[in-house]
């Protein structure tokens, strides 16, 4: 009987010891399947051209434009300047969202069954580390701020690090660093006024200088970003009421888009009441984490409403946060004696458990059509380039953010813009890039440009910046034609003799 309890006990151990290992080779596994069925899109070519061709001060006047701040920017460098695959880039935030994957399977304090949903579902595969942006930052620095959260005090410049690289990562996060940073700030200043010995604080304080040194640096970095992007449009109606009905409504498509799902607005109403009961059942298991939660979401809804629409990966952020919360409140109620607040924390995770598969569900035809389609017909068509146009003969653009990600893949050839009169790397979001110009204009700019050319090929894509150019087309001949998952990304090239 011994020997039997031995053998199950040492069982036992060895599951505990290697299932987050199996997990976390099945995580990678999956996502590189995936990865390599997806084509990177122009948002993606856009960060990476970034990276490859500008340097440290030509990348923080891009920011302005951009409205992002550096961190990813300055994580792609090394790798695109030393002359690495536009298609590398994917495995770059692979790497970084199986780190989030791994804390949590090892430190969250979930369940087992709980973590494993949360890894397998959307807001772990396929949006963040296949989709290559900044955001495959934020879950593993939540994940490290969840782990460091209860030692913040003896760990004070790793915790104060660790907010000053997530106010790097995505301007959205500015409100959930600036709120741990002001709560840890008031926890701080209540220890210093018990204590009355400074000294005792200094990593704390180091910590929180670097926080507070971020966020200075993100207003500097994106100083004027209004006034120089004309897709920002901050409006702010004069009516409380509308600006209620506004507010409500981007809190309805971030919802939509997190989860994958439409609610009717019968339905968001329901929802709505749901979350308030449920941020007040926070509030009474952990009244400060519930806040930061709360703050957290009502900024980046605000933002969804009045600067950046909400996209599937903008939305997944706000139960990214939520996730995070549950982690600190989990961990803070760990070996709680009282039923009433055990029972809730189980009902918590169960509700995470929900949402990941509402998600995964509503998610799960948009991952097949990546699978089965492609994404962006711009690695075809430079591979097309690559493969059957002359390498002396002109290639010119209809528009430069469609061919961006036809550009990114094929680095050896340039690819005019007319409009401009540059070559097509990245975007500089001003006014200028707006033009459009007539089919002649286009015509004799090429011709002035390349004077020894007798045709080219012209890269037409879903949005063009040539006037009339639908009345040309018929009598041009057609090279190559791929239709994308985004309509805006598929691409068709034509042949044009002067």
């Amino acid at each position: 009987m011994e020997r039997t309890a031995e053998k199950n006990t040492d069982w036992k151990e060895r599951v505990r010891m290697y299932w987050p290992v199996l997990a976390l080779l099945a995580y990678v596994g999956i996502n590189l399947f995936l990865l390599s069925r997806h084509e990177n899109w122009r948002d993606e070519a856009q960060a990476w051209q970034i990276a490859k061709n500008l340097g440290l001060g030509g990348l923080f006047a891009q920011l302005r434009y951009e409205g992002h701040p550096c961190l990813w920017y300055l994580i792609l460098m090394p790798f695109a300047k030393l002359g690495m695959p536009f298609s590398c880039m994917g495995l770059i935030s692979l790497a970084f969202m199986s780190v989030a994957a791994w804390l949590v399977l090892k430190k969250a304090p979930f369940s087992w069954p709980v973590k494993l949903v949360l890894v397998f579902g959307s807001f772990f595969v396929y949006y963040y580390p296949v989709i290559s942006r900044s955001y495959s930052l934020i879950p593993p620095l939540l994940a490290v701020l969840a782990v460091l959260y209860p030692c913040r005090k003896e760990k004070g410049i790793l915790y104060g690090a660790a907010l000053a690289a997530l106010t790097q990562t995505h301007v959205y996060m500015a409100g959930l660093s600036f709120l741990l940073s002001f709560f840890w700030l008031c926890e701080t200043a209540a220890d210093l006024w018990k204590q009355k010995q400074p000294g005792e604080n200094k990593s704390v304080l180091a910590g929180l200088s670097l926080s507070l040194l971020s966020g200075l640096f993100l207003a500097w970095e994106l100083l004027g970003s209004t006034e120089l992007n004309p897709s920002i449009d901050v409006h702010i109606s004069s009516s409380p009421s509308y600006n209620l009905y506004r507010i409500s409504v981007g809190a309805q498509w971030a919802v939509d888009n997190a989860l994958g799902i439409g609610l009717s607005d019968r339905a968001w109403k329901l929802v709505l009441a749901a979350a308030f009961v449920c941020l007040l059942l926070l509030l009474w298991l952990s009244w400060k984490e519930a806040l930061i939660l709360a703050g957290t979401w009502v900024v980046q809804v605000l933002m969804f409403t009045y600067v950046y629409l909400s996209s599937e990966q903008k939305a997944m952020l706000l139960f990214h946060e939520l996730i995070f919360v549950l982690w600190l409140i989990l961990d803070k109620n760990k070996g709680t004696a009282r039923k009433s607040r055990r029972l809730q924390l189980a009902v918590w995770q169960m509700a995470l458990v929900l949402i990941s598969l509402t998600a995964s569900d509503g998610h799960a035809q948009a991952v097949l059509r990546d699978v089965k389609e492609p994404y962006s017909a711009g690695e075809a068509a430079a591979a097309y380039i690559r493969e059957s146009v002359p390498e002396d003969a002109v290639l010119a653009a209809a528009s430069d953010v469609a061919v961006f990600s036809t550009a990114a893949y094929l680095p050896e050839r340039g690819i005019w813009y007319p409009v401009t009169g540059e070559q097509i790397t990245f975007s500089v979001w001003n006014e200028e890039r707006l033009e459009t110009i007539e089919y002649d204009e286009m015509i004799r700019r090429v011709r002035e440009q390349f004077p020894e050319a007798e045709d080219m090929y012209l890269i037409c894509g879903g949005s063009n910046n040539i006037s009339g150019l639908e009345n040309y087309l018929p009598g041009l001949e057609e090279m190559f034609r791929q239709e994308a998952m985004l309509p805006e990304e598929s691409v068709v090239i034509y042949y044009v003799r002067f």
